[in-house]
């Protein structure tokens, strides 16, 4: 059994519910454990549960962890979201103290065949952390971390545990949308993780997290009704970046990585993907929650770059 564990308010129900219908599609054997973040998407969960998922409240992760209250009333809403991953990993064993080995997910990843070569991966280890693979015109990304926290292997044992203690300690002393003392949001401290704990293993497959500011790197191509990635099979991809500017537009912000939104990336990466959103979706629009924010002079700046290179790298899908 693979127990893997989220958490999302509505605005990222229709990205959820995709995730889900890709575990179901990928994976005989699992339970996503899910921690709703406001009441309207703990009420529709409710009601309509995904497959194989267990439903908790957001006041049910307050209940377990009451300083939460606190922080909320502190951090900006973003801020207070990456607070929580590491928490809502501690609150899952509590609830279920017999998992051997936790996965957290975001829930913007879908999967586009089994994991089950980086659970082989992991299979002798206590923790799997991922890299981002910055293509070389992303490095100035670098110094926001090392590791991305879209995916991260908790095994129940004493190495696994006592970095998850250490790591939701972190995040509830500091956890801001900003660099300060070498630590960035939630994920700057996974970069000490594989100097500080034994049996930490950096998953290598090429295959997982494929994601914008990686796939530059790659030979994207589609055979026998695969996604290949460098001649790998694309097992998940983190649609991070993506935004819905009006019903059925979506922009990927490919051009920030200087990709055109063209062949298999687009017809069987994107497309895919945002017709399910579509489907699962209700009326709302999705919106971003994980810009990063700059001083006016650099936010003007970035701005103006970024409709330069869309105006070369056409980024946008338009859904019928």
């Amino acid at each position: 059994m693979k127990y893997f564990c989220t958490y999302f308010d509505y605005n990222y129900f229709s990205y959820a519910k995709a995730l889900s219908f890709s575990l179901e599609n990928h994976i005989d054997n699992y339970i996503l454990i899910i921690i709703c973040m406001d009441k309207k998407v703990y009420n529709e969960l409710i009601k309509n549960p995904f497959p194989n998922s267990r439903i908790f409240s957001h006041d049910e992760l307050i209940e377990f962890k009451p300083i939460l209250k606190e922080i909320i009333k502190k951090r900006s809403k973003v801020e207070y979201y990456f607070t929580c991953s590491s928490q809502i990993c501690e609150f899952t064993f509590n609830k279920f103290p017999k998992i051997e080995l936790l996965t957290y997910v975001d829930s913007d990843i879908y999967f586009f065949d089994s994991p089950e070569p980086i659970f082989n991966e992991i299979k002798d280890y206590s923790v799997g952390i991922i890299e981002h693979k910055f293509h070389w015109t992303g490095f100035y990304k670098k110094k926001y971390g090392r590791f991305n926290v879209g995916w991260i292997n908790f095994r129940n044992d004493k190495i696994g545990r006592s970095c998850l203690k250490k790591w939701a300690e972190d995040c509830i002393d500091w956890c801001y949308q900003r660099l300060e003392d070498n630590k960035y949001a939630d994920q700057k401290y996974l970069d000490n993780w594989p100097k500080e704990y034994d049996k930490v293993k950096i998953i290598e497959n090429l295959g997982a997290n494929l994601a914008i500011w990686n796939i530059k790197k790659y030979k994207i191509t589609f055979l026998k009704n695969k996604v290949l990635v460098n001649n790998y099979p694309l097992i998940f991809y983190h649609f991070a970046g993506l935004k819905q500017i009006h019903s059925n537009v979506f922009k990927t912000n490919l051009s920030s990585a200087y990709i055109s939104l063209k062949g298999p990336i687009k017809n069987n990466i994107y497309l895919p993907y945002l017709k399910k959103i579509k489907n699962f979706q209700k009326k709302n629009i999705i919106i971003s929650k994980k810009e990063l924010r700059f001083s006016n002079f650099v936010s003007l700046l970035s701005n103006i770059l970024k409709s330069l290179r869309s105006l070369f790298f056409y980024d946008k899908i338009e859904l019928n």
